[in-house]
């Protein structure tokens, strides 16, 4: 208790004392000094008025698609890179629904890794399925911790 009104005597008397000075921390005699230009004014200044500015969709890539797409699982989006085993955990669930929104077939395996013998589910391009098993984890009773499977998108290469 002694400690507060310690410091709060001496905020009082450190503010009467500059009340009393008339220091002023920001003088108004003098304008404020021109700040320099930013960044952005000085790129736009040297930029030509007509330089491209990317996005006019006409590069092509080679004629590659490199969006590979979503496929959600359980309300949980993930990419649809070919090739590619991704592992989803849910809990609490007791199935998986899956949403495949990509150009890509898309194999559903019942563990966590996608070479754990054949796929559960195959789900087709722009397609879903719904009610798919996965593994069911334990927590050392019997009530189940969390459910796991893993998925991947192919592609004619794959």
């Amino acid at each position: 208790m002694r400690t507060r009104t310690v410091v709060a005597i001496a905020l009082s008397v450190g503010a009467a004392v500059v009340a009393a000075t008339g220091i002023n921390h920001a003088s108004a005699s003098s304008p404020a000094p021109k700040s320099a230009p930013s960044v952005q004014e000085a790129v736009a200044a040297a930029a030509p008025a007509a330089a491209p500015q990317g996005g006019d969709g006409q590069t092509d890539f080679n004629s590659q698609n490199r969006d590979s797409g979503r496929v959600h699982v359980n309300e949980r989006t993930y990419s649809a890179a070919p090739g590619e085993c991704t592992a989803v955990i849910s809990s609490p669930a007791t199935s998986f629904n899956v949403l495949n929104e990509s150009d890509r077939t898309v194999e559903f395996f019942n563990g966590i890794t996608c070479d754990n013998g054949s796929a559960v589910a195959k789900i087709g391009p722009r397609n879903s399925s719904s009610a798919i098993p996965g593994t069911t984890v334990l927590d050392g009773t019997t009530v189940p911790f969390a459910l796991v499977g893993s998925f991947r998108a192919i592609d004619k290469r794959y």
